[in-house]
């Protein structure tokens, strides 16, 4: 029994009273006991309304009133009932005052992060180099937090920085940022962190702005001047190794450090008789591949080769940049000495001047990507299409390499139109 006069019966309350003397027995329809309790007050009220002893009850005004003993007494169990409806309820609580988060003793720093990164990723020499020094300087702006601390917010105020500061442009911005956002998607699969990546969608550049701001690709004419160069002609007794180079690149595509880490065993014959050279480690899956050799580029690796050693250029890695950090700087100079001022014409202008050549002559897509070692992102060609057989992509690619065959062999003041003039100085 409640203080109210309700009781359970079966599954409904009751309210059972007396009012001006008279016995009050009614169900009041519901199992539950605050909504009873509701009922029973505003049943009681209808009830006594019309009472001429009624009892007043204002909390708003801490008014309470009542006439004779009855009055009172339905007056004591208003006041339980109302005690009723709010026993169990948790009285309110002030609100705690703001206090800054305290730092998990545990959380890794930024450096311990990177660490932690590179022993158990295998990440090429200057790609250690490149996240090492990014990472030092996000570290430095933020005065080495803990990882758990670090908001989008302090990777925005990094970007202005590098922006204002720095002096980077907005795509080394976007590089540099890229790294913070794989170290921290690292953090968030090793559990080091449990909340978002705070630089993850925080590119400046779109794709398509990045395709357009990218390397330049070489014109015919611009080819045509740093191949007839006077710095081209005397590096071919005093360099030939990055004379080879060049033009390997131009009958390959191959990126610099592919080129400059070739070892004799990577050139083989095919069971049809093309010669070509296997690349066993790249950037991606899909640089691993067979390049097969255009017969003027066979027979002029097959000369310079003669007198290699297994490693057949001289470049060493250097400053954790790779092996062909020495010949991306001499093709600097080589561009400068031509006269070649164009922004963006860089040793990998080339390996895009092949790519285009082969779209100019009509080479599919499939093909030419699998020639440089792109990879493609569509599920027809990833899922349903087969590599080509290198003697297939020879039959493909050659005709259209037979244009640069053409540039190679007149670019030369004194008449080099064979491959012995243009081999002339670089067996010496």
């Amino acid at each position: 029994m409640l203080n109210l006069p309700i009781y359970l019966l079966g599954s409904s309350y009751y309210l059972h009273t007396r009012i001006a003397g008279k016995q009050v027995k009614k169900s009041l329809r519901t199992s539950y006991k605050r909504e009873a309790i509701i009922k029973a007050i505003s049943l009681l009220h209808s009830m006594t309304k019309d009472l001429p002893q009624k009892y007043e009850l204002d909390l708003t005004n801490s008014v309470l009133k009542a006439d004779g003993p009855d009055d009172h007494a339905r007056l004591m169990e208003a006041i339980a009932a109302m005690k009723a409806m709010h026993a169990g309820q948790p009285a309110p609580v002030a609100p705690a005052p703001l206090i800054p988060p305290q730092d998990d003793p545990t959380a890794l720093k930024l450096g311990e992060l990177l660490e932690k990164f590179l022993l158990l990723k295998q990440v090429e020499p200057a790609t250690v180099k490149g996240y090492t020094n990014a990472n030092k300087e996000f570290c430095k702006f933020l005065n080495n937090p803990p990882i758990t601390r670090i908001q989008k917010s302090d990777v925005s105020r990094w970007m202005v920085h590098l922006a204002e500061k720095r002096k980077n442009a907005s795509r080394t911005i976007d590089t540099k940022v890229g790294v913070i956002k794989t170290l921290f998607n690292f953090a968030k699969k090793q559990s080091y962190i449990r909340g978002d990546n705070p630089a993850e969608n925080m590119n400046l550049l779109t794709k398509r702005q990045k395709a357009k701001n990218g390397w330049a690709i070489f014109e015919r004419e611009e080819l045509d001047l740093l191949l007839r160069s006077e710095f081209f002609k005397l590096r071919k007794t005093s360099q030939p190794d990055y004379v080879c180079c060049v033009i390997l690149a131009l009958f390959t595509g191959c990126r610099i450090g592919e080129i400059t880490n070739l070892k004799k065993d990577q050139f083989k014959t095919s069971p049809k008789g093309i010669p070509f050279f296997k690349i066993r480690d790249a950037k991606t899956a899909a640089g691993i591949r067979e390049v097969p050799l255009h017969p003027f580029i066979h027979e002029y690796m097959t000369e310079f080769m003669k007198n290699k050693p297994h490693k057949i250029f001289e470049y060493t890695e250097r400053d954790g940049k790779g092996s062909g950090n020495a010949v991306g700087k001499m093709f600097a100079e080589n561009l400068k000495s031509a006269g070649l001022t164009r922004d963006k014409l860089v040793f990998h202008s080339l390996r895009k001047y092949v790519n285009n050549t082969m779209l100019q002559n009509n080479v599919s897509l499939e093909h030419r990507c699998q020639f440089v070692g792109h990879e493609i992102n569509n599920v027809n060609v990833n899922i349903y299409s087969k590599i080509v057989g290198v003697d297939d992509l020879a039959k493909t690619i050659f005709p259209a390499l037979d244009e640069i065959k053409e540039l190679v062999e007149n670019t030369n003041t004194e008449g080099i139109t064979n491959l012995g003039d243009l081999l002339e100085g670089t067996l010496m």
